[in-house]
């Protein structure tokens, strides 16, 4: 049996199931950023190499990282961005790019996400992985593209993402996750 609860003030709706309420990512990540706990990471490349990894988010937090939301956009409409996910090197050092220090999406507070992140345009040297994603742009390039993952993407301790660009030309995309208390 299906039960909705709702919110008398705001009109928000929940589901409850099986006597556990069934929560999204989006109400999990504005609890997280109301605890100063919500992060943005911004890649802004334009790899020189098709098929490569331009972008890596690796967790090195003990709580699990969880990206519930990826946005962007890219000057060609036929770029496609493959998430993958379990990359077989050993992941403790990123051969080459540059360091993104992701944001926190709560202003009242100061404190930086405990991650390993970075983008090249050539090439970050992440081998092996398994696709969890295909992003695919709208026909009109330059226009913003909005990918939830209702699940989300869940990154233990020690575990990586990594994006590879199906071809060359500059793409802009924020990537948006909390950890998970």
């Amino acid at each position: 049996m299906k039960v909705i609860c709702e919110d008398p003030k705001t009109g928000g709706k929940a589901a409850v199931r099986n006597n556990a309420l069934a929560v999204s990512t989006a109400s999990e990540a504005l609890k997280a950023n109301l605890k100063g706990n919500c992060y943005s990471a911004l890649c802004d490349v334009t790899p020189a190499v098709l098929g490569k990894d331009f972008f890596f988010l690796r967790n090195a937090d003990e709580r699990d990282l969880v990206i519930f939301k990826i946005e962007g956009w890219a000057d060609d409409a036929s770029q496609e961005i493959t998430v993958e996910l379990n990359a077989t090197d050993d992941g403790q050092a990123i051969a080459a790019g540059d360091a993104i220090i992701p944001i926190n999406m709560n202003s009242a507070f100061d404190n930086t996400a405990a991650v390993v992140c970075a983008s090249d345009a050539t090439d970050l040297a992440v081998t092996g992985g398994v696709t969890a994603s295909l992003l695919a742009f709208d026909a009109t390039a330059l226009q913003i593209r909005t990918f939830d993952f209702p699940a989300g993407i869940i990154l233990a301790t020690g575990k990586r993402l990594h994006c590879n660009c199906s071809i060359q030309g500059l793409i802009n995309m924020n990537v948006y996750f909390y950890f998970r208390e």
